[in-house]
């Protein structure tokens, strides 16, 4: 048995330990017995004495061999019985678990999905409310907002300049265009240069720029109706409760959410008819000429 020396032992473990250290003793004790044999074998008296010495060291020895075997194995029956144990306690408790995830998928779901569709619902009456009184606003108002559309819209934004500041850079004397590498540029003078850009050797001289860091312009990104973003699955059975990518706006806003939301019917379970033959072979073998058959054929 292996021993871990970084956990507590156990009392097996203990009683193992202590019985191998007195193993080791009983093993030495007939070595040393063995070692007397050659002197035993002058006397007959002498060489009895030692054959009963040497008889008990190695049944001592033998004792305690099988001793150890013994609790060994009783150790690991035991350890692989708690093992089992724990692993049946943790099934139990991941079955148990999964069920009540089972019902709260049911249940809690259910109330998500409810009321996910009661505000989807909401925006698409409003949608529609707005876009007739957008027809004809009074002169000077802006128009009316979708609310899902002013929820989740990030607006368009101009430029915004965060710092600027004055440079000197090396450029390309020919086109005046700034060297990507400004410390690859090689001057004794500081006015005038070279920088070697692949197998070829630019000349270069000092130019001045306004350097600017600035946020770019944030462009509209329209995110799209909410409703035709809404994927639900049914949460009591299989397919799809609502997808919103085939609906019109018109439709989620006549929707009839209590029939959407109607608990899924079990179907009534099919009814089908096997055959099997009962015969061991097919065709039957031949029956037997009976006397009655000859009888009828004459």
């Amino acid at each position: 048995m292996r021993i871990n020396p970084f956990r507590k032992l156990s009392e097996a473990e203990k009683r193992i330990a202590e019985l191998q250290a007195e193993l080791k003793s009983a093993r030495s004790k007939l070595a040393e017995v063995d070692f007397g044999k050659a002197a035993a074998l002058a006397d007959s008296v002498v060489f009895a004495k030692w054959s009963g010495q040497r008889a008990g060291a190695a049944a001592e020895v033998e004792r305690l061999t099988a001793l150890i075997e013994t609790i060994e194995t009783d150790a690991e029956i035991a350890r692989r019985s708690e093992a089992d144990a724990a692993k049946r306690r943790e099934t139990a408790a991941a079955r148990k678990a999964a069920e009540a995830l089972a019902n709260r998928v049911q249940t809690e779901g259910r109330d998500l999905a409810g009321r996910l569709l009661s505000l989807m619902q909401e925006c698409a009456r409003q949608s529609l409310a707005a876009k007739v009184l957008n027809a004809d606003l009074p002169e000077g108002e802006a128009p009316i907002p979708s609310a899902d559309i002013l929820a989740r819209d990030i607006a368009s934004e101009p430029r915004k300049d965060i710092r600027s500041r004055d440079v000197v850079l090396w450029v390309a004397e020919t086109n005046g265009v700034p060297i990507g590498d400004q410390a690859a540029v090689a001057s004794d003078d500081g006015v005038r240069g070279q920088a070697d850009v692949g197998s070829m050797r630019v000349k270069c001289v000092r130019r001045d720029f306004h350097e600017t860091e600035y946020h770019p312009i944030a462009t509209l990104d329209w995110p799209g109706d909410l409703f035709s973003l809404i994927r639900l699955p049914r949460l009591d059975g299989p397919g799809v409760l609502v997808d919103g990518s085939f609906m019109t706006i018109e439709a989620v806003a006549a929707m009839d959410i209590a029939a959407v939301m109607k608990p899924t019917k079990r179907p009534a379970r099919p009814v089908q008819i096997e055959l099997r033959p009962t015969d061991p072979t097919w065709p039957p073998a031949p029956a037997a000429t009976t006397d009655d058959d000859q009888n009828v054929t004459a």
